[in-house]
């Protein structure tokens, strides 16, 4: 992976500096990735057991294309930093976060394949975990050396955490073995953990509003009291 990521390195800085190929790199490797399993995705995908927050099959092209357009012209803002003069700090930053961004599409270019055409979901899921990730340090160093250029990768940032819950959550709905039950039976507790936290903050939270009332009623009668002796008192003494 470190020989991969010094490559990786040495190729994006060259390649990304001109804006075309630093935008057709993703874009072609996105598209020939997802050749080999684009026969399968429809049918396969509406198969699934997926949550109700699942997009469409049609959704991705489209997302996928802006993201690719977003991340890689990000990646030419950066490589423009990476030359012989620029700050050493700037260009470091520039050079490790362009071999971040290397290995980040190399997981990317394989997510499609293991998901659609192989059908491996659990190997998806660990390729998606290290997509999010590697994307979480790409946009940092990223942010050091082009303000833009950081901002370019948030939506890409954000659809890949997206992407890897789906991934999870399909995962769990359709996997057999004893890592996928194991895995179920703990969302399973978390959920009914959520599910009692949320009765019992509803639960204190009616209390507390009694216990306002009761206590406004309480402090209103007082006061009335208190007020209805001040005017006796008021009487007596006038009289």
């Amino acid at each position: 992976m470190d020989h991969y990521h010094l490559a990786s390195q040495n190729l994006n800085t060259n390649l990304a500096r001109y804006p075309v190929l630093a935008v057709g790199l993703p874009l072609i490797g996105g598209f020939l990735s997802a050749v080999p399993s684009h026969r399968h995705i429809r049918g396969y995908y509406e198969s699934l057991q997926k949550p109700d927050w699942a997009p469409p099959s049609y959704a991705f092209a489209p997302a996928w294309t802006a993201l690719y357009l977003s991340v890689g012209y990000a990646s030419h803002l950066v490589a423009r930093c990476a030359g012989l003069d620029t700050y050493p700090t700037i260009r470091s930053a520039a050079q490790t976060g362009l071999g971040i961004y290397g290995v980040n599409m190399l997981l990317n270019f394989a997510w499609s394949p293991l998901m659609f055409w192989h059908k491996k979901i659990g190997a998806a899921l660990v390729t998606a975990g290290g997509l999010t990730a590697s994307s979480v340090a790409m946009a940092y160093y990223f942010f050091q050396v082009d303000t833009t250029a950081g901002y370019l990768t948030i939506p890409y940032v954000a659809w890949l955490g997206y992407a890897t819950a789906l991934n999870y959550d399909v995962w769990i709905k359709n996997s057999s073995g004893s890592a996928a039950e194991h895995a179920r039976r703990i969302g399973k507790d978390v959920n009914d953990a959520a599910n009692h936290a949320k009765t019992g903050a509803q639960d204190a939270a009616r209390h507390a509003k009694h216990g306002a009332k009761d206590a406004a009623r309480n402090a209103n009668r007082s006061a009335k009291n208190a007020a209805d002796e001040a005017a006796d008192e008021i009487d007596r003494k006038l009289r």
